[in-house]
C-alpha cells in the first residue's frame, strides 16, 4: 500500500512538472513567435446590415463604445456608436463600407479601422519605400509632409504598419511626414537571425536604422511614436542610441515598459500560479539571452524630450499601473488616461479626444517648441 501511495504521489508530481513546463512554454511561445503573418479569422457572426446599421452578435467586444473596423471576406466596414444593444445582439452605426458584407456571415472585428481598402478614407498619399537595416532592406509606407520634422511610427508585437493609420490624419494635417515602419520578423521585412522577437532589446536598432534613413532624405529632427512593444522599442531606442540628440519629441500609447511585471500581470489575468511567470522568463532569457531588468524602463533617469502618453484604463495587456509609475518619474510627459479603452484602443474608444489631445501637444510641445 505505502508503496503505491509513493508511485501515485511521483506521478501527480510529474503531471504537475509537466503541465507547469507546458504552461511556461506556451506562454513564451505567445511572446516570441509573433503572430502578424496569421490571416484573419471570421468568427463573429453578422447577423444583419441596412445602409444605416450593422447588427452584430453580442460580445464583449461589440458591447465597447467607441469606432471599430470590421472586416470580411469580400468587405470592410467601419462601425461607430451603438444604437441598440440585448443579450443576444449588438446594432452599431455603420460609418463606411468598402465591398460587400453579407448577413449570416461571419466577419472579423479589428481596432485598426483603416486597414486594407479603408485607406483610400484617409484621402492621403501614401508611398511604399524601402529602408536599409542592420539585416536587410525594411519596406515603409511614407506620407509627405513640410515639416522639418518626421514622424516616425513603431507597431506593436502582434500588429502591423496599420496600428499607426487612426493618427495618420491628424499628423498629416499638421504637415508632419510620416515614416510608419517594419521591424525585424514583420512580413516582407528581414527575420532575427534566431526568428524570435526580442520584446525591444535588439528590434530598437530597425528604429535607429529608420531615423537615420529619415535624416539622409531631409528630416532635421524626429518625433517617435510608439504603441504597445513599439513603445519599448522607442523607450530602448532612447536609452540605447547615439542617435537620441535628433529626437525632438516622443509619443506612447499603451507602451510596455517592464516585461517582467507584464508577463507577472498576464499569469494573474490567467489565474495561473506566480511560478509561471518566473518560468516563462527564464526560458525567454536562455533562448533569447534578453535581460528582464534592461528592459525595465521604469528604471531609466528622468529625460527633458516632451512626451505625450496614452493609456486605456481598461487594458489588460500592458497594466496602466505601469505607465501611472512612469509619467510620475518623466516630468516632461503629458499624461492622458482613457476610460473604457483596452490594450492600443484609447483613439477607437474616444477618437475625437484621442486626436484632440495629440494636436494640441504637436502643437504646443513640438511646433512652438
Amino acid at each position: 500500500m505505502l508503496t503505491l501511495l509513493v508511485f501515485i504521489l511521483l506521478l501527480v508530481l510529474l503531471l504537475l512538472v509537466i503541465l507547469s513546463a507546458g504552461l511556461c512554454w506556451y506562454v513564451t511561445r505567445r511572446l516570441l513567435h509573433r503572430t502578424t503573418h496569421a490571416s484573419t479569422s471570421f468568427t463573429l457572426p453578422l447577423v444583419d446590415i441596412t445602409a444605416e446599421a450593422i447588427t452584430l452578435q453580442s460580445t464583449k467586444n461589440t458591447r465597447r463604445p467607441g469606432v471599430f473596423g470590421i472586416q470580411g471576406p469580400e468587405g470592410q466596414a467601419i462601425v461607430g456608436p451603438i444604437l441598440s444593444a440585448d443579450t443576444r445582439t449588438v446594432t452599431r452605426q455603420l460609418l463606411h463600407v468598402a465591398g460587400t458584407l453579407t448577413p449570416q456571415t461571419n466577419v472579423a472585428w479589428n481596432t485598426t479601422v483603416y486597414g486594407g481598402k479603408l485607406r483610400e478614407q484617409l484621402h492621403l498619399t501614401i508611398n511604399e519605400v524601402s529602408v536599409p537595416g542592420p539585416l536587410g532592406t525594411m519596406p515603409a509606407w511614407f506620407v509627405p509632409g513640410q515639416q522639418p520634422i518626421w514622424v516616425v511610427l513603431v507597431h506593436g508585437a502582434t500588429g502591423t504598419q496599420e496600428q499607426g493609420l487612426r493618427a495618420f490624419k491628424t499628423l498629416a494635417n499638421l504637415g508632419f511626414p510620416i515614416l510608419d515602419i517594419t521591424y525585424r520578423n514583420d512580413t516582407n521585412a528581414p527575420a532575427s537571425t534566431d526568428g524570435l522577437s526580442h520584446l525591444g532589446d535588439t528590434e530598437w536598432e530597425d528604429v535607429e536604422a529608420s531615423i537615420k534613413y529619415a535624416l539622409g532624405q531631409g528630416a532635421q529632427s524626429i518625433l517617435l511614436y510608439g504603441i504597445s512593444m513599439g513603445g519599448t522599442i522607442v523607450e530602448v531606442f532612447l536609452a540605447r542610441s547615439s542617435y537620441t540628440d535628433h529626437i525632438h519629441a516622443v509619443i506612447l500609447d499603451s507602451p510596455v515598459l517592464d516585461w517582467r511585471a507584464t508577463i507577472e500581470s498576464q499569469t494573474r489575468k490567467n489565474r495561473l500560479p506566480s511560478f509561471i511567470a518566473r518560468g516563462a522568463e527564464a526560458v525567454i532569457s536562455r533562448r533569447t539571452h534578453i535581460n528582464f531588468e534592461a528592459l525595465n524602463l521604469l528604471t531609466q533617469p528622468p529625460r527633458g524630450v516632451p512626451t505625450l502618453l496614452f493609456h486605456g484604463i481598461d487594458d489588460t495587456s500592458a497594466p496602466i499601473a505601469l505607465s501611472d509609475k512612469f509619467a510620475s518619474i518623466h516630468p516632461a510627459i503629458t499624461y492622458v488616461r482613457f476610460p473604457d479603452a483596452e490594450h492600443t484602443q484609447c483613439w477607437n474608444a474616444n477618437s475625437q479626444e484621442y486626436e484632440s489631445q495629440l494636436r494640441t501637444f504637436l502643437e504646443d510641445a513640438v511646433l512652438k517648441g
